[in-house]
């Protein structure tokens, strides 16, 4: 172990019956630097983590952290590595302050509840969170707002590694740059950290030196400097791939969604929406401008205050999920793991959730139908169909993700609602997405997707509708922006010209 590292991991390998998840791995952490840690979803990154932190004992190899061999099958002292989970595992039952002091050891004056307040607080204050009170309960939080309790909690440990698995994901561009000023001054400060991310753009802004993993192997590790975008994606699949090309036009038809002066008092509008059938449309704006509240006032989640939605020429009462669902409307959430699987049920059970009306008669499910619609959907997302008896939190975060979507499409809507649609999915797992997802709405569906992710709404968008502080700034195809377009639209309020 170099003198100048602050972990050192040795021949690391974890298998699952034969399968490696780990193959004799071995890498090093550096004082004060930010390693990017990049792979598809499968490529060990998560098997890693979970090493790192105690919760997974490897068949072979050593761990040393600041001097330390860690004893694996133990939880290792959060004073020494402190992981920041990209599905949150904050308890919304508690209160902040609970969540962020929970496993932390009183330490002197901290230990009577009243020091913990201001503590809690100074914390929340670093990650821009000095709005949340301490008392307040987590679950009343939003998903970004909980993401940055997470970070918080990573902060009060004060650990010497800090281990940050996709911690934008779900973040606006202004909470990044929150995030990345705390990461560089954590930085200067000497705490090292490991960010796990997909957003590659993210690793080339803050990372020292990045590392690959491919098929559970450790394939490089260079100066973040020293490596192209190109190259980077190429050692994550094994092959080079074409990124950043214009999608295709595709032929969409007349409007199907129509949307007249809708208002939610305090969220958005009044503004008018449309989207064609077979059309694609990307709703782009910061949490909070109100692009992701109207997408879930189109999902029946938010009500609207005023106006008329119609689908199809039918007008629509969308005061439920419930109702919006049984007018043709199916919603994918933002969060996965808390909102858009059962994690501990079967593969193919998930699958089906939505549709078991069609596939029972008076109340008795027909089990041969559900399964071979179970084998429909995972073989329309490229999951293996002989899995589906398998629990969906087997897979990995990408393939969890094709679940999501294809038992939201199980009920064959008319209009897919989509709420961050790859969050921490790779690159890789997302082109299939969106290929998938193209060749339905080839054939017809309307899709309607917001992200906080540049590259994402790019990718897949036939038409871009910005949005800032409650109002629609533009409603422009795709081939008539760009992202330097979009952030000033989403940033400022002020249409910039594409000239």
């Amino acid at each position: 172990m170099d003198r100048n590292d602050i972990l050192s991991a040795s021949h690391i390998s974890k298998r699952y019956g034969g399968v490696f998840a780990l193959k004799d791995v071995s890498f090093s952490l550096k004082k004060g630097e930010i390693l990017g840690l990049c792979g598809e979803n499968g490529a060990g990154k998560s098997t890693l983590v979970k090493i790192l932190g105690g919760h997974v004992t490897p068949n072979e190899g050593t761990l040393t952290i600041d001097g330390k061999t860690i004893v694996f099958g133990k939880r290792v002292d959060p004073a020494l590595i402190t992981i920041v989970h990209q599905e949150l595992s904050i308890l919304p039952d508690l209160t902040v302050l609970d969540n962020i002091t929970l496993g932390i050891e009183d330490k002197g004056f901290f230990y009577r509840r009243g020091k913990w307040h201001a503590f809690v607080e100074e914390k929340l204050a670093e990650v821009g969170l000095s709005h949340i009170s301490p008392n307040q309960l987590t679950g009343e939080l939003s998903l970004a707002e909980r993401q940055l309790v997470e970070i918080a909690r990573g902060l009060a440990s004060g650990a010497k590694v800090l281990l940050l698995d996709e911690p934008t994901a779900t973040l606006s561009d202004a909470e990044i740059n929150n995030v990345f000023r705390i990461m560089r001054r954590l930085k200067e400060h000497g705490t090292t950290m490991v960010m796990i991310s997909h957003r590659l753009d993210e690793v080339f802004e803050i990372t020292d030196r990045v590392t690959v993993f491919r098929g559970g192997e450790h394939i490089f590790t260079a100066s973040t400097k020293d490596v192209t975008s190109e190259e980077l994606v190429s050692g994550m699949l094994g092959h080079e791939v074409k990124r950043g090309e214009m999608p295709p036009v595709r032929k969409v038809g007349s409007p199907i969604l129509e949307c007249h002066q809708v208002m939610r008092h305090g969220d958005y509008g009044p503004f008018d929406f449309q989207c064609g059938k077979g059309e694609i449309v990307a709703l782009v704006g910061q949490l909070g401008s109100g692009a992701d509240t109207f997408l879930k006032s189109l999902a029946g989640l938010a009500p609207v205050d005023g106006g008329t939605i119609s689908l199809a020429g039918t007008q629509l009462d969308l005061t439920s999920i419930a109702k919006a669902d049984k007018q043709a409307i199916s919603y994918v959430p933002e969060d996965r793991a808390g909102k858009g699987a059962f994690l501990e049920a079967p593969i193919g059970i998930n699958l089906t959730s939505r549709a078991l009306d069609r596939l029972s008669k008076k109340d008795v499910l027909n089990r041969k139908q559900d399964s071979q619609y179970a084998t429909e959907l995972a073989t329309l997302f490229t999951l293996d169909p002989t899995r589906n008896h398998q629990a969906v939190s087997t897979l990995s975060g990408g393939n969890q993700q094709k679940v999501v979507l294809g038992k939201a499409l199980a009920t064959d809507p008319e209009l897919l609602l989509l709420n961050e649609p790859t969050r921490g999915v790779d690159i890789g797992a997302r082109a299939d997405i969106y290929q998938r997802l193209r060749d339905k709405a080839d054939n017809g569906l309307s899709i309607v997707f917001y992200s906080t992710d540049l590259e994402e709404i790019l990718d897949f968008a036939d038409r871009i509708v910005t949005v800032f502080k409650g109002g629609i700034v533009r409603n422009a195809l795709r081939a008539d922006v760009n992202r330097e377009i979009i952030l000033q639209d989403i940033l400022t309020g002020t249409e910039r010209s594409a000239a």
